[in-house]
């Protein structure tokens, strides 16, 4: 085994459990801050996986959209209603009646999924050739030309949305 092999499996490794130990911490956190920065830190942990899969669109994605937006998005909308603060925990086991059984359903319904699929294998495809361009590159240029319009409606409606989550976070004040 080359070096690069060993690397590369220790990297998988690492970002692995790096991954599922903020998952875990996302359910299990106190609070609702604490989950939503263990969230971040799964986002950033899946980007490193697709790194590892040479998908640079994805990592992109990932980082940009999911871990930089969403993120981002779920705390400031925590922080501007005043949720997750000290006396505030998350949590308790009223819950866990309904989702343990609940859990064990799907994972039972995935695990006859996967073992009584019929798996087709596609071939390997060779790499693009040097100067062709990129895959990033053709997204990109059709987002800012066939997709241009749903590209900014996207865009719009989420514009929208954060003003309507800070219509309804802000205090009533007296007039």
């Amino acid at each position: 085994m080359s070096w690069a092999d060993w690397f590369d499996q220790f990297a998988f490794f690492l970002l692995a459990g790096i991954t599922l130990v903020s998952a875990a911490g996302v359910i299990f956190a106190p609070r609702i801050i604490h989950a939503c920065l263990c969230l971040l830190a799964a986002l950033i942990g899946i980007a490193g996986l697709y790194g590892l899969l040479a998908a640079h669109l994805l990592v992109a994605i990932q980082v940009l959209v999911y871990a930089g937006g969403i993120a981002v998005l779920i705390l400031f909308a925590v922080m501007l209603l005043h949720r997750g603060g000290e006396g505030e925990r998350l949590g308790g086991t009223h819950n866990l009646l309904i989702g343990l059984p609940a859990t064990v359903i799907v994972w039972f319904t995935v695990a006859l999924a996967v073992i009584f699929s019929k798996w087709h294998y596609l071939p390997e495809f060779p790499p693009p050739a040097v100067g062709t361009g990129s895959d990033v590159q053709a997204v990109g240029e059709l987002l800012l030309s066939r997709h241009l319009l749903a590209f900014e409606l996207i865009s719009v409606i989420m514009l929208m949305a954060l003003i309507g989550a800070i219509i309804l976070a802000r205090e009533d004040r007296p007039e």
